[in-house]
Order: structure tokens, then C-alpha cells, then sequence
């Protein structure tokens, strides 16, 4: 963008008149000209053939940050098991942990107990003591395979080079 600035070092930084309609002749008078310029990552103007880039380290840490958000999302985003979805976010796994260890207690004194769970798109389901076990599995593999997943994507990014590299890493 064309801006009125000046340059203040070797690297390409500049000060940039920031005002919409700045005073021309005033800043023309103490050394500014208007320039092609742009913001760059670190929140300073540059002469746009000057612009630095993010450094590798840095971006390599955002996109860590991206599949974190990412694998945490899926993790707490629901699971399937035996043709529903069920809810994953804490709460929801601290309320299939304990219903689990109510339904084996409740186990040593009913015939056959069973609980009745609502599941994501509030239909419900009656769940056996077994069956009741087996959701509880089919969290803890949801949630391992949401972990593999980010920890095999954390390894390609620490093998990327060049931010171009990066850029196809997705969840």
C-alpha cells in the first residue's frame, strides 16, 4: 500500500504517517515520501521489497498450536459407538466414567441393570452394563486416536523446512 514514510534503517523499516489525511507538506518537510509499504508479522512497517517473513521456529509453533486446537476440538466433538454419537466434551466423559462405575456397583445387587443415555442429537439409548464398558473403550480409543493423530502431524511439521512445507499440513 502507498504510504508516507520514511526509512530509519538498512533493514527496510520505516515510519509510516498513519493518518488517513496527514498534513503532505509537514511530513514531506521532515524526510517522508510515499512508499510502497506494508505491516509485516511483527507489527512494524516495511518498505514492501524489505518485508520480512516469519521465522521457521515460529511458524512451525503456530501450526502446533493449530493441530492442538484442532485434536481438542475433534476429541470433545463426539464419538461414535453402536451407530450413535455420543458427547465427549469433559463433562460429558466425567458423566460416562461415573455412570460406568455406578453400573458395575449397581451389577453385584440387579439382575440385569441398564441405564438409559442420551446421546449427542438427544435421541437416547439403553445401554447394558456391558455395553455401558464398551462405551467407555470406544471414548478412550477416540480419544488416543485423536492424540496419534496430532502427535504424526506434530512430526511432519518438524520436519517441514520452508514455510511452504507447512502450509498442507491440516487436521
Amino acid at each position: 500500500m502507498r504510504k508516507l514514510a520514511k526509512k530509519i534503517n538498512n533493514l527496510g523499516e520505516v515510519i509510516v504517517a498513519l493518518s488517513d489525511n496527514p498534513d503532505e507538506a509537514y511530513f514531506e518537510s521532515i524526510g517522508f515520501t510515499e512508499q510502497d509499504v506494508e505491516k509485516a508479522y511483527n507489527n512494524r512497517w516495511y518498505l514492501k521489497e524489505f518485508l520480512p517473513q516469519k521465522p521457521l521456529a515460529e511458524l512451525k509453533s503456530e501450526k502446533r498450536v493449530e493441530i492442538n486446537k484442532a485434536r481438542d476440538e475433534a476429541e470433545q466433538g463426539g464419538f461414535e459407538y453402536m451407530g450413535k454419537v455420543f458427547d465427549s466434551d469433559p463433562i460429558s466423559c466425567q458423566r460416562i466414567s461415573c455412570a460406568a462405575q455406578a453400573m458395575q456397583m449397581s451389577a453385584m445387587t440387579e439382575e440385569t441393570p441398564t441405564i438409559v443415555w442420551t446421546c449427542k442429537d438427544n435421541t437416547t439409548i439403553e445401554l447394558n452394563a456391558q455395553e455401558l464398558m464398551e462405551l467407555v473403550v470406544a471414548l478412550a480409543e477416540w480419544s488416543n486416536t485423536c492424540h496419534e493423530k496430532a502427535t504424526a502431524l506434530k512430526k511432519q511439521i518438524e520436519a517441514c523446512q520452508t514455510p511452504e512445507e507447512l502450509e498442507p499440513i491440516k487436521w
